[in-house]
């Protein structure tokens, strides 16, 4: 009998751990499924997946909050925070569950506005900080941020002013704060004296006259500048020597007085538009004050996907067989199953985003400068995290990340890159975006009567501990973009 028992036991044991072992399995393959989707094609899935299964809620994501209702709520955050009431309420025993539910939303408002300040800068918010910093609050500061709300992507104001006084007087409703004439050209003027230089211009001319009297030290061609900003359409229709005499100069001088003007910035706000657009950034580098930095997973644009435990429980009481309360049992496993894999998925996307931070804090700071890479392998990131190095490759695909610093999501598969084999041993590895940036420099520093050659190149590379062998020197060079010796050489 006792025989009988053990053997029993031991069965029932092998029949769980396989039920188990057969349960992870599920979830491994729903993780793996969903690691590598980019967030459009995550809530497409989990959309579909919550169709399927009555027992799986789905909604979409909440989407990121205005930038004017995030300052509204970090207003009124800062009022309660000198409320010695709110500071007490953080005490145990404190309060009623009320007080409980109304810090963790003020927590969860803090860590939105910690991800509100790595969106990239544009050109509104670089001048409305300006504003805010160096005009007095009144309708004569709300005016000027109306001016700046009115600039085109290239810094430009092409807005009549009587469209912005119509668009003024029906913001004030009526309300004749601000009703003089003079006061729209003051609050222009103040937008033009913002940084860039330039920005606010009603045309092209004007921009350049704004960048040529900002210009530091004495320049006694300003007015010559100054002069050829408002002629430039006779640059098309007359010859340098007619132009010089009508501007009562000479040609020595109208050359000198074009080239500047050419060094000029004719687009000052295209520095702030991004430059491409790229997929949608899961992950969120919060600087922290340490100089680390802290990997977030943006809630905002992530659903909620969730298990209707209200749904499974009046299934239950409506099963009346036993095939149905089978059935039931099938689809809640599998929607718990799912919900779990979709959280590990988020969760395991946040932790080797982490693992790369604490390793490419230079990087981050620098806002993604390729000089500033340090080596860094996928397999590094697998041993560091505990997991094989294929789920590293499906997890930073097609993700990015967010970082003030940059004006540009970053792609994760940015952050790697091999290490070069090193001059001495116990010297720094270098990286092939270190040993670029620095080619590129010895280049930018040459003589270019006398360009060096790649073996010259070779040898300068080694002196600085980058070791490169001459056909890697020319790989890099026309990766670079940068020509051949013969062809730098200037005479």
């Amino acid at each position: 009998m006792a025989e009988l028992a053990t053997g029993l036991n031991l069965g029932a044991s092998l029949q769980q751990r396989q039920a188990q072992e057969q349960v992870l399995s599920i979830q491994a393959q729903q993780r793996l499924k969903l690691l590598p989707l980019p967030i459009q094609a995550l809530q497409m899935e989990m959309r579909q997946r919550a169709e399927q299964n009555p027992f799986l809620e789905f909604e979409p994501a909440l989407e990121a909050e205005s930038l004017d209702a995030l300052r509204e709520r970090a207003a009124g955050d800062a009022g309660e925070a000198d409320d010695p009431d709110y500071l007490l309420s953080g005490r145990e025993g404190y309060g009623e569950q009320t007080d409980f539910i109304d810090r963790v939303e003020a927590a969860r408002r803090h860590e939105w506005r910690l991800l509100s300040q790595t969106e990239p800068e544009t050109l509104y918010r670089h001048l409305e900080r300006q504003i805010l910093e160096t005009l007095d609050p009144g309708a004569q500061r709300d005016l000027t941020l109306l001016v700046c709300d009115a600039l085109d992507s290239d810094g430009y104001l092409r807005t009549s002013s009587e469209a912005l006084l119509a668009d003024w007087w029906q913001l004030c409703q009526g309300r004749a704060e601000v009703a003089e004439s003079a006061d729209l050209p003051r609050a222009i003027a103040a937008v033009q004296a913002l940084d860039p230089v330039g920005v606010g211009a009603r045309s092209l001319a004007e921009c350049l006259a704004l960048q040529v009297q900002a210009a530091p030290g004495y320049d006694t061609q300003r007015a010559l500048k100054l002069r050829l900003c408002h002629h430039l359409n006779a640059l098309l229709d007359r010859s340098p020597e007619r132009l010089a005499k009508d501007l009562r100069c000479t040609p020595a001088e109208l050359a000198e007085a074009l080239a500047f003007l050419k060094g000029l910035n004719p687009f000052p706000g295209r520095a702030f538009a991004p430059k491409e657009n790229l997929e949608v950034p899961e992950v969120v580098a919060l600087p922290m004050a340490d100089g680390s930095w802290k990997a977030s997973c943006d809630e905002r644009i992530f659903p909620r996907f969730r298990v209707d435990e209200a749904a499974i429980e009046a299934a239950r009481e409506a099963a009346k067989t036993r095939e149905e309360r089978a059935c039931i049992s099938d689809l809640e496993r599998s929607a718990r199953l799912l919900v779990d894999a979709y959280h590990e998925r988020n969760d395991t996307l946040r932790r080797v985003a982490q693992v790369i931070f604490n390793h490419q804090r230079a990087f981050l700071a620098s806002g993604g400068e390729a000089s500033t890479l340090k080596p860094l392998l996928q397999r590094e990131v697998a041993q560091a995290v505990g997991y094989d190095e294929s789920i590293i490759s499906r997890t930073i695909k097609d993700k990015s990340v967010r970082v003030a610093t940059a004006r540009k999501p970053i792609p994760l598969k940015a952050f790697f890159t091999r290490a070069l084999p090193v001059a001495a041993a116990g010297s720094e590895s270098v990286s092939e975006q270190q040993a670029k940036q620095a080619l590129r420099e010895l280049v930018a520093a040459e003589d270019p009567a006398a360009p060096l050659s790649d073996q010259a190149i070779m040898e300068a590379m080694a002196a600085r501990g980058i070791p490169l062998a001459r056909r890697t020197v020319a790989k890099y060079r026309d990766l670079l973009g940068i020509p051949s010796t013969r062809q730098r050489r200037k005479r």
